[in-house]
């Protein structure tokens, strides 16, 4: 009954619709896929320089999971536990994609039907999240039970498989050609456009209290942000225009909102967050057109799929500098450099982020902005 551990060779980050992930490998198959909330500070590397061609292609694996394109993933794995859990781990990788069993079914399925306490202890200390799919395990009157990356996560998960078994849509996996929430106002274009059609004549035909964007032709309509998320632009937009003034630089941040023609052409207009703009002839008819230097997204539940993935292959195709992904609900900081390729460094709110675009010189305290805001969690969390 001896508890197998193997050393972490290779350790790398993902950004998933249910919050940050750490993966990691020994150099021959993934030993665990767990909450980034899971490590300490101390324990966080800065960059997944360490990623090998295993995580990479696990992350791939898991976009196209969350995208609805895959059921089954074919990767290694070397989950490290006592002979007992990896036998009841091996029987939650029997639950079919978009099924659920029971901790007695479990039981049962290993031989052991008494154990289903046992079984449930196994199921807690699973490691490889999702590719072991503890997520399928419910109680025996269906109710939901605990997952480590919590509740809604679990519920995240059963509801895309389910939905993308029935062949119906889901909205907590937006792919790049679906819509979150169409405005009402788009019902006069309904007879003649569709999604993907739009330009920025039906985006400026929108009434100005709308906030939307339009991506690709896509109209995505975009919730109003929570205090928390205003109160972090805010702060970040204040520290970037500071040290501007100090250095007597031409660059100008700027929050939301504010129109962004990135692509300029008439398919495309975003409203990131905050922004940082070095080169202001690009600015146009009070919006930008093209590409600013620094973008943050402070993610909240109508946006952060749309944030993760989309937003991150617009931003970096068109030019950004460097990309920023705030979750106030995890507490972390995703920094995409994309002069340095596609690398990632993942920072808590407990850390002093550097500033890409400024060498570094330029650093964001978070535990600041963090102590600045708490109250605001206490009041209302995330």
């Amino acid at each position: 009954m001896k508890e197998e551990k193997r050393m972490a060779l290779h350790r790398m980050y993902y950004d998933s619709p249910i919050g940050g992930l750490c993966l990691e490998d020994d150099g021959e198959a993934l030993t665990a896929l767990y909450p980034v909330s899971y490590l300490s500070q101390d324990n966080r590397t800065a960059e997944d320089s360490r990623a090998s061609e295993l995580l990479k292609r696990t992350c791939d694996e898991l976009e196209d999971y969350f995208l609805g394109r895959r059921t089954e993933f074919d990767l290694p794995l070397h989950p490290q536990g006592t002979s007992f859990q990896k036998k009841v781990w091996n029987a939650l990788r029997e639950i079919p994609y978009g099924e659920t069993r029971s901790y007695a079914d479990i039981a049962v399925r290993i031989g052991q039907p008494q154990a289903c306490r046992a079984g449930g202890g196994a199921n807690n200390k699973n490691r490889i999240l999702i590719l072991i799919p503890c997520h399928r395990v419910i109680g025996k009157n269906g109710s939901l039970t605990g997952f480590g990356c919590g509740m809604d996560a679990k519920e995240h998960l059963l509801k895309l498989e389910a939905a993308h078994m029935s062949g119906s849509s889901f909205s907590g996996t937006v792919s790049p050609a679906e819509t979150y929430l169409v405005s009402e106002a788009l019902a006069e274009y309904a007879h003649r456009k569709q999604q993907g059609d739009y330009t920025l004549e039906d985006y400026f035909a929108l009434p100005e209290e709308r906030r939307v964007e339009l991506i690709d032709g896509v109209i995505y309509d975009m919730a109003s942000p929570t205090l928390i998320h205003q109160a972090i632009g805010d702060s970040l937009q204040a520290l970037f225009n500071h040290y501007i003034r100090e250095k007597h630089g031409t660059c100008r941040a700027f929050t939301s909102p504010v129109d962004v023609q990135l692509d300029c052409d008439d398919r495309t207009m975003v409203q990131p967050d905050v922004l940082i703009l070095c080169d202001l002839s690009k600015v146009r008819k009070g919006r930008v057109y093209g590409a600013p230097d620094l973008v943050v997204e402070v993610l909240s539940p109508a946006t952060s799929r749309k944030d993760r993935s989309l937003k991150l292959s617009k931003y970096k195709r068109a030019g950004v500098r460097e990309y920023w992904i705030v979750d106030p609900k995890w507490k972390t900081v995703l920094v995409y450099a994309f002069k340095k390729g596609d690398t990632a460094a993942l920072y808590g709110f407990d850390a002093i982020v550097p500033v890409g675009i400024y060498d570094g010189e330029c650093r964001v305290d978070f535990a600041q902005i963090y102590e600045e805001i708490r109250i605001l969690y206490e009041i209302d969390p995330e």
